[in-house]
């Protein structure tokens, strides 16, 4: 008798025991093959719609552009709801990639995509004071396993690092440079290299008459490999600058903007306000862009009627779209092609992140709405060039029909 107890009371507590388990199982059913449940994915999906229809600066921009915000949420919704027993760091990672995708319609409209390792690496290596509104160890452990993902963009040209083409057109004459990628972060080696190699162009071109630099498929990267590379060696004996605009609501992370603080102007400063086209951003504020002299080589003197020449289309983003504008508002630059993909005007401090709340995803995005010289959405129109392309003619042939008009003049 005392054995049969015993073993009724053993049986019982396993049955007890597998009953637990099945509830936890059917409850977190996800961490069996992956690293979040189906409940915190969601709670995931639900913050990231929140932000983009009440923080990210650009919804009005991407449904102007086509994007069915509706629908894309209830689509990602049935992913979500069918995949995520399968889901590891790189499916969610890609899943979200797919989902800017959409909703930017491929320009990634204020640089709307997740954070990559190298985003995560750099926002390692900085003072940023975004990260109080992180769980820095839940974003750790979402980055530990260096996950990645692939896009499919209409700007840039997928140039992964920074690299000069350089062409002589006319011998003494005309001479060009291509730049695919303003990318120098993680690329050390070749960022030294593309110093060397610009500061040879400029000084083997001393006494050309015309430069051309090609950003025509440049999707980006840092401003510096304009600013201290090309703008100040060429700036002869003075500094370049322009004053950019830009809107935005008030949230947890404009709150956290220096701009915010430090640049708000009434409204009704803004030059072309009317064509801003937003109801959701009130709020105006400036910034100053500037390139500073410095001096390439002793004795140093291109020719005084020297003409430079930006090539640009609707691939030319973010640091290369920066260029653009500044060319412009300088007029250091003649700028000739389509209009620019926008991302550059956003702001110094630009992009910044957001975190998904469950896996430690980071998304990374703009939080100022950047306006152009008449006051359009720079994402949403570009910067324009000063001489549009001709029919079936590219941006160089376009440049070298005008050089030639020029030189015909004089």
């Amino acid at each position: 008798m005392k054995k049969s107890r015993i073993f009724t009371v053993i049986k019982c507590l396993f049955l007890a025991a597998f009953v637990i388990c099945t509830i936890v199982i059917s409850k977190n059913r996800y961490k069996i093959s992956g690293f979040i449940s189906l409940e915190d994915s969601e709670t995931d999906y639900e913050t990231f719609w929140d932000f983009i229809y009440n923080e990210y600066p650009f919804t009005e921009v991407c449904e102007r552009k086509g994007a069915d915000l509706k629908k894309i949420k209830e689509e990602g919704y049935k992913e979500i709801k069918s995949s995520s027993p399968r889901y590891s760091q790189n499916t969610y990672i890609s899943f979200y990639a797919k989902l800017c995708e959409d909703i930017t319609s491929r320009y990634f409209t204020g640089h709307l995509y997740p954070a990559s390792m190298r985003d995560y690496e750099y926002c390692m290596t900085v003072s940023d004071s975004y990260f109080k509104l992180y769980d820095v160890d839940l974003m750790n452990s979402f980055y530990r396993v260096k996950p990645s993902y692939s896009v499919n963009s209409l700007i840039g040209s997928g140039a992964r690092m920074v690299k000069v083409d350089i062409k002589i057109i006319e011998e003494g004459k005309i001479a060009y440079v291509r730049i695919d990628s303003f990318w120098a972060g993680g690329y050390a080696k070749e960022y030294i290299q593309y110093k060397k190699d610009m500061k040879k162009f400029f000084l083997d071109t001393e006494k050309y008459k015309h430069i051309i630099i090609d950003v025509s498929h440049n999707g980006g990267g840092s401003a510096e490999c304009y600013d201290s590379d090309i703008l100040s060696y060429n700036n002869i004996g003075r500094n370049i600058r322009q004053k950019i605009y830009f809107l935005c609501s008030k949230n947890k992370y404009t709150e956290l903007n220096p701009s915010f603080k430090n640049n708000q102007i009434d409204i009704k400063e803004v030059p072309n306000i009317e064509n801003a086209n937003t109801k959701k951003n009130t709020i105006a504020l400036y910034e100053e862009d500037a390139a500073s002299f410095q001096e390439l080589a002793p004795g140093y003197a291109p020719p005084k009627d020297r003409r430079y020449w930006l090539l640009i289309s609707g691939k030319t983003a973010s640091a290369a779209d920066s260029l653009a504008g500044l060319c412009k508002a300088s007029g250091f630059a003649t700028l000739v092609g389509s209009n620019t993909g926008g991302l550059g005007h956003n702001g110094r401090h630009s992009p910044i992140y957001m975190m998904l709340p469950k896996s430690g995803l980071l998304i990374k995005f703009d939080p100022l709405y950047g306006l152009n010289s008449e006051g359009y959405c720079v994402d949403e129109v570009g910067i324009a060039p000063d001489i549009y392309n001709l029919p079936g003619k590219d941006a160089l042939e376009t440049c070298l029909e005008e050089i030639r008009k020029l030189e015909g003049k004089n």
